[in-house]
This record gives C-alpha cells, structure tokens and sequence, in this order.
C-alpha cells in the first residue's frame, strides 16, 4: 500500500475515511508514533485522494453533499469488473495476442503469420524464403523501420505455452504500472519496449522474420519496474523473486539449453533489448518525471 500522509491524533479522519470507502477507494488508517497515517491501496488513486483532502481542508468540499462513485454505485460496474476496467490497455494487449494467435493458429499459419512478421517472406512448401537484413543494407532497403512491422511481432505466439506464459507475466507486471501511471503511460512504454526488442533481435538474426512474442516486451516492463523501485522502493511492489526469475530466464535462455529440451529458439536479441529498454525508459523518468522529494 501507499503511505499517503500522516495527521495528528486529535484530527478527525473519520468522515473523510467514510467519505473514502464511499467513492470505493480502498485504504486504512493506521496510528504510528501519535500521528495518523492514511494508506491507498492503489497507488494511481494518489492525485484523486490528495485534491479531495486539500479541498475538504479548505472547506471547498462537503462530504456529506457528495454523491457517490459510479464505481460503488452497485450493479453491472460495481465489484471486480470496475477492477478489470481500470487496467484497459493491459486487456487489450492480451485480447490482441489471443486475436492474433487464433489468426496465425499459434504460429502454425505461415501466410497469416507474414501479416504479422516484422519484414515479408514468401512460402514454398515447408520453407520460407525472405531478404536477409545484409542484403537489405546494400539496396538501401529501411523501409522496415518506418512500418508498423517494426511493433506487429509482439503479438505474435509460436505454441500454448509461449502465449501463456507470456500473458500471465503480462497481466501482472501490465496492471501494475497501469493502476499508478494509467493507460497512455503503459501504452508508450509498450511501443517503445516493443519496438527496441523487434528491432534487436531482427538485426541480431540478420533479418530472419520468424520470430515474435510479447517476451521483449514483458522484459521491459521488468527492467522499468526495477530501475524505478531503486529510486523510489516498493512502488510497483514486484516481488524480489520475481527480478531473480526472470534474470536467470534471461541467462538460461543464451545457453541453448531451452531450444535442447523443445521449447523452440529464443529470441535472445528481443529479451536483452526490451530489458534494456525498459531500464532507459525508468531511468530517464526517474531523471525527468519524478518529484525531487523522491
């Protein structure tokens, strides 16, 4: 949870904490050295619960006239669902991905794959013929980086478990930075983590287009977290574990052991750039962005 601020004791917080559950914002009120401390649940209600205090201070809101949040208003948008409608590009990423995998039949459709691959190949019989990336350089083909190619692959699943896995970390790592820094943030920091991981792992493979998954991007979304919490500890609340897990995934997947055991090539070039991508990405927010009291 997020420390909000702390009042004296003989203040009076209970009309304001009443107020609170009414608009469905999910908090305590803890007592530390004689001074209250208010804690949100959702680090993204921050802006929202602070200008309702000030203005309540200030006598510019009555708590009592207020009318209630459609969030707990009840009915269809009450309740998990208001939850779920509140992390909306991190489901639209996972409603893509499904879309795209049911296209592509998880990657076993290689014309519908093409729509989808990062350059165009053509398909003859069980192989693929494609431009190699050094033959592009010598008839000044960069057309490549100017497409929508260059972001179409993280949608991209070869097999159920790739898709999986992928939207499971997806769903975690996503609704964690869209419930404190909303969609827009989440959606840049996509493309931009999307569109480094392509690009690296297409020019590591010198071109090769079969490759694709949203991996890169759940690297980013790693790396951001975690440059971010070194500056400011534990505001996306991602388990240290999770950093250990996913660093010696990173590792294990440039020895070969992963393709041995069948669980198909790894796109190396695309998790070592979404995850450093995403540590600029955190680094130049926290440089630019973040409050010097941080």
């Amino acid at each position: 949870m997020l420390r909000l601020f702390d009042r004296p004791v003989e203040e009076d917080l209970l009309p304001f904490s009443a107020f609170l559950w009414r608009q469905r914002v999910p908090h305590k009120i803890t007592e530390e050295g004689g001074r209250q401390v208010l804690w949100l649940e959702h680090p993204a209600q921050e802006d929202e619960v602070l200008t309702w205090f000030a203005q309540w201070q200030s006598g510019l809101l009555q708590l009592s006239k207020v009318k209630v949040s459609w969030k707990g208003a009840g009915g269809f948008l009450s309740g998990p669902l208001a939850d779920w409608m509140r992390i909306p590009v991190t489901l639209l990423l996972i409603v893509a991905s499904l879309v795209v995998a049911f296209l592509t039949g998880l990657g076993n459709n290689y014309e519908t794959v093409a729509w989808f691959s990062m350059s165009e190949y053509l398909v003859q019989g069980d192989k693929i013929r494609y431009l190699p990336l050094s033959a592009m350089y010598e008839h000044g083909d960069f057309s490549w980086l100017f497409s929508w190619r260059v972001i179409t692959p993280i949608f991209l699943h070869f097999g159920v478990f790739h898709l999986v896995f992928n939207m499971l970390w997806l769903l975690d790592l996503g609704h964690r930075i869209e419930l404190r820094h909303k969609g827009l943030f989440l959606a840049l920091l996509v493309l931009f983590t999307g569109a480094v991981s392509n690009i690296v792992q297409f020019v590591s493979a010198d071109g090769f287009p079969l490759f694709g998954g949203m991996s890169g991007v759940i690297f980013g979304l790693l790396g951001f977290c975690w440059i971010r919490e070194r500056f400011e500890p534990g505001c996306y609340k991602v388990p240290s574990g999770i950093y250990m897990f996913m660093m010696a995934w990173l590792l294990i997947g440039f020895t070969g052991i992963l393709g041995s055991l069948g669980l198909g090539q790894i796109a190396n070039g695309a998790h070592a750039g979404g995850l450093l991508s995403g540590v600029a990405f955190g680094y130049l927010y926290n440089r630019f962005f973040v409050r010097s009291a941080i």
